[in-house]
């Protein structure tokens, strides 16, 4: 591909979450003016497959521009862990065996229907897995096919909230979403350590207590003094503990970027 034709190559940039699919059009590395939407979608049981719905619906009414996308999914659809170092991850094969042995211990033989990948952390060192249920994947993919798109990356909202946050290099940071929040600390400029639970709608006291109780089992989280915060729940809290430091971002699917297309 020519410099010229990835500056002013555009792509539409999705967010998939149980009650709401969030998109804008990003070219030139930039969110197009004007180009945010907001599709809410009734879905009291948070199931992906309504989403899903709701996103062949969005696709079917938007069919005039074959544009490509860039999906993120929300937390609650992928399972997150962090893999210790094995030679088996050397191979392909081998990889996927070594991966859903590990989640299965943790998540149950239900893993087994899940589509793992782990990121490319040097050779040694633990890696950062995600989980995501195959049928998941493949509706997303079919759903864009079926109206001849092309999905350029499908990731945990996970991915690209710490690549907007990576240039700054915090020490940790906190991701929000109606439903759930995750904790994470960084090093090298990878995570390094993550938690993630579910919370209410009173997120604000949860996210405290769930710092601390993580500093229960991770002493070392004591010398971080500031949380970078992205806060994507739809709720904001009244106030926030001075560890924690709000991000400002529009929407999750303005955290995707072009350079995560590869």
């Amino acid at each position: 591909m020519s410099l010229i034709e990835r500056v002013t190559r555009a792509t539409v940039c999705l967010h998939l979450a149980p009650h709401g699919l969030h998109g804008v059009l990003r070219r030139a590395g930039r969110p197009f003016p004007d180009s945010a939407f907001h599709l809410p979608i009734l879905n009291p049981g948070a199931s992906w497959e309504v989403a899903l719905a709701g996103l062949r619906g969005w696709l079917e009414q938007h069919n005039e521009k074959k544009l490509p996308l860039a999906v993120s999914l929300a937390s609650r659809w992928c399972a997150m862990l962090m893999v210790p170092w094995s030679g088996a991850l050397l191979d392909r094969a081998s990889a996927q065996r070594f991966l859903h042995s590990q989640f299965a211990a943790v998540y149950g033989d239900g893993a087994r229907a899940w589509r793992l990948a782990a990121d490319d952390a040097p050779y040694g060192k633990p890696r950062l897995a995600c989980g995501i249920d195959a049928a998941l994947l493949q509706g997303v993919q079919d759903a864009a096919a079926a109206h001849g798109r092309r999905c350029l990356s499908i990731e945990p909202v996970v991915g690209p909230a710490w690549r907007s946050l990576a240039p700054a290099k915090p020490a940790a940071f906190a991701l929000v979403e109606a439903g759930r929040l995750l904790l994470a600390t960084s090093s090298g400029g990878r995570i390094a350590a993550l938690h993630s639970q579910s919370c209410g709608g009173a997120w604000g006291d949860e996210l405290d207590r769930a710092w601390r109780r993580w500093n229960l089992r991770a002493p070392q989280l004591d010398a971080i003094e500031h949380v970078a915060l992205l806060d994507l729940s739809g709720e904001p809290q009244a106030a926030l503990p001075a560890r924690f430091q709000p991000v400002a971002v529009a929407s999750a699917a303005h955290l995707m970027r072009e350079a995560a297309w590869a």
